[in-house]
């Protein structure tokens, strides 16, 4: 995998270029955090997992799935940045790749298994992206191995 390094300015720039408006100032505010928990709480309330009292509009998923969309977001970043699984060999050797290239690949892959639009997911992928570069690679992947 090319070695991304987390950098504010990149994510700032795939927040204000892919997210949707209404969800920029709370993962601004998320370039902040430090804590897996942080991102978790963060990451659930874009996906409508977890109510906010706010004007938040949740995007979680269609009533009849019993799929969290936050685990999924969680496990296609894994399976990414933690694995040497062959879905995303391609993207890991490429170089030059960049943190919206990389927000934009997992984002179709989780919106298509939840048949939904690209633009509502990138959000929570954003913060998941985040989380786990802003960590370190080796500490998020060993808090998120699956069991």
């Amino acid at each position: 995998m090319s070695d991304l390094e987390f950098n504010e300015q990149d994510f700032q720039s795939v927040i204000n270029e892919l997210v949707p408006s209404y969800q920029r100032e709370q993962i601004s505010e998320g370039l902040g955090y430090t804590e897996e928990q942080e991102f978790d709480q963060l990451g659930l309330a874009l996906t409508g997992e977890k109510q906010n009292s706010g004007l938040i509009v949740p995007t979680s998923a269609p009533a009849e799935s019993n799929k969290s969309m936050w685990s999924a977001i969680k496990s296609e970043v894994y399976d990414y940045m933690c694995t040497t699984s062959r879905k995303y060999s391609k993207e890991r050797k490429e170089a030059g790749i960049t943190v919206k290239n990389i927000v934009t690949i997992l984002a179709t892959a989780v919106a298509s298994s939840f048949s939904i639009a690209v633009g509502v997911i990138t959000g929570a992928v954003t913060v998941a992206l985040l989380s786990a570069m802003k960590i370190g690679k080796n500490a998020w992947c060993g808090i998120n191995k699956p069991v």
